[in-house]
């Protein structure tokens, strides 16, 4: 077990190393890229009610941890005589602005960040923490406070994406890739540079947070003492199959599997979009995936240049001062350009912390693998690489598994690759879509075991799968409707505009969205500002009138079928 416990001790060296590079941080310095609060401060958290805990009981998994005095599902059968307690307990916490310590116990699992990476290598692991499952609760409702208060100040970065409503990692890549699709679509080129940071959840320092609090978003009195309690004399072990640590205090960073944890890391990080918008670049950030871009001036490349570096300098700083670790190794640098306009001899490298970063052909994006053309062929090729592997094997055991269970697991492993970030696939060459087809057709054969020369439509309408070239559309005019009726990130309903003609027409009722102008090449018509439009006006009346999204969904699903 001790080599697995370095992966803990490992952040040590981390903030060690950063500490020992700069000088130890000051009032003044680590809040110098941070905006004063200046509206009415957050001063106590409001009490909490049985319903609500019900509620947040009953939608929970029955996970359970080592920590938990009894399973999730018994106390799920005990509801009605342990909630009045549960509500007590959560309510006390917040009037008295601590957090009990029995509550902020940690069992640490290292988990391998990806399959096929070596087991010998300690940074290879990411340490993921089971918290008992009342602190969980305590957090979803203490989180449940700070997210209305933080939308009631504006006080989210507009483009941080992670852990709020209605943003996801899709929505993310498909605002990144229509802002690089417009630029392709005047023939300008487009530099990218993705930064990684080291253990950033691990490395945070609690003072700095505290101070961040009540600073920037406002947080005091009760309701910092409990952010406070939360975050101090904390204590975790490391757990490796059936064998325990001892406990060791927690002096800095947060869970990485609680509710706060993440959300805390994403205020903590606000200023670094603070200091990409002073340099005027664009810029998407995603938990702790940062991604800034900016349109490359070809007859001026060394200003563009040294405009990229000096963010990324201000960056680092940023990073030192606050104690968080830039990973220049992992960093990313793409160019985009036009295959038709691509220019061999445009080719720079940058400069970071005196590590110079080379352009790549390709770059791992979220998930997704984009290309310096932005054809999506080695994302697609790799979907259909690893659906293949996974479908070989699958038929290997599918006489051992009735059609239900075979769906399931087809679906979990299958079609959610088909399905995730779909929606940037729109208006891709129908040969390489086919690819993806197949896949899909092969899946649809191993679930209902049919040969191959049957005929598959009949058997896509049987399982009520909507074809590969129907997924995308599908997809992007549920998050058109989304963004019509305000439930979708603001930068994405920032690119549409409803229709309102100058004069009173009968079409001025329809709820058709304005056609934005562009070169209609490849590359706008993939452009959300541009496809979603399109799609949406060609939706009939009826369909486009739908306020209610789950009904929206259903008969939309139903009208493509009938297409």
């Amino acid at each position: 077990m001790a080599p697995n416990l370095r992966v803990i001790v490992g952040y040590d060296c981390i903030r060690e190393n950063v500490t020992k590079s700069q000088d130890t941080p000051t009032n003044a310095s680590v809040l110098d890229c941070d905006v004063r609060f200046q509206a009415t401060s957050l001063d106590n958290i409001h009490l909490t009610t049985q319903d609500e805990i019900r509620k947040i009981i009953l939608k929970s998994p029955n996970k359970s941890c080592q920590l938990d005095p009894l399973p999730t599902w018994l106390l799920k059968d005990c509801i009605d005589i342990l909630l009045p307690l549960i509500t007590t307990l959560i309510n006390r916490s917040l009037i008295e602005g601590m957090v009990p310590i029995e509550l902020k116990r940690a069992v640490i699992r290292p988990l391998l960040k990806k399959p096929d990476l070596n087991t010998d290598e300690h940074k290879n692991y990411r340490p993921v923490s089971n918290l008992s499952y009342i602190s969980k609760i305590l957090e979803k409702v203490v989180g449940k406070r700070i997210d209305a208060y933080l939308l009631e100040n504006d006080l989210y970065d507009s483009f941080q994406s992670a852990y709020r409503t209605g943003h996801s990692t899709e929505t993310t890549l498909l605002k990144v890739q229509s802002d690089i699709a417009e630029e392709l679509d005047k023939g300008s080129t487009v530099a990218l540079v993705m930064l990684d940071l080291s253990a950033a959840f691990d490395t945070i320092d609690h003072d700095i947070l505290i101070k961040r609090f009540e600073h920037s978003y406002g947080i005091t009195s009760k309701a910092l003492s409990w952010m406070k309690s939360y975050l101090t004399d904390r204590s975790q072990c490391v757990c490796v199959g059936e064998s325990f640590s001892k406990y060791v205090k927690l002096c800095y960073g947060v869970p990485q599997g609680s509710v706060l944890g993440p959300r805390m890391y994403c205020l903590y990080s606000v200023p670094v979009g603070n200091i990409i918008r002073q340099h005027g670049l664009s810029y998407h950030i995603y938990a702790d995936d940062t991604q800034l871009y900016i349109k490359v001036n070809t007859t001026a490349l060394n200003q563009t240049k040294r405009s990229l570096e000096l963010c990324l300098a201000d960056i680092d700083d940023w990073m030192k001062n606050n104690l968080l670790k830039l990973n220049q190794d992992k960093t990313d640098f793409i160019l985009f350009s036009p295959r038709r306009n691509a220019d061999p001899r445009l080719v720079f490298e940058i400069t970071l912390d005196n590590t110079k970063i080379k352009t790549s052909d390709s770059v791992r994006n979220l998930g997704i693998e984009m290309d310096c053309h932005l054809t999506m062929e080695r994302h697609i090729s790799k979907i259909v690489r690893t659906s293949n592997y996974l479908l070989r094997n699958m038929w290997h055991i599918r006489k051992f598994l009735n059609k239900k269970s075979c769906k399931t697991l087809v679906q979990g492993t299958i079609t959610s690759r088909l399905d995730y970030a779909n929606s940037l696939l729109y208006g891709l060459p129908q040969h390489q879509i086919l690819k993806l087809q197949k896949i899909q057709n092969s899946a649809a054969r191993l679930i209902t075991k049919t040969r191959k020369r049957e005929h598959i439509t009949p058997i896509l309408k049987d399982l009520h799968w909507l074809p590969i070239r129907m997924r995308p559309i599908y997809k992007i005019l549920t998050l058109t409707h989304k963004s019509i009726h305000s439930t979708s990130p603001d930068y994405l309903s920032d690119m549409l505009k409803v229709y309102h003609p100058a004069r009173p027409l009968r079409s001025q009722n329809r709820l058709l969205l304005t056609i934005q102008d562009s070169n209609q090449t490849k590359y706008s018509k993939r452009s959300f500002r541009h496809s979603a439009p399109h799609l949406w006006n060609k939706l009939p009346q009826d369909l486009r009138d739908i306020v209610e999204f789950d009904i929206f969904k259903r008969k939309l699903k139903t009208y493509l079928f009938e297409k």
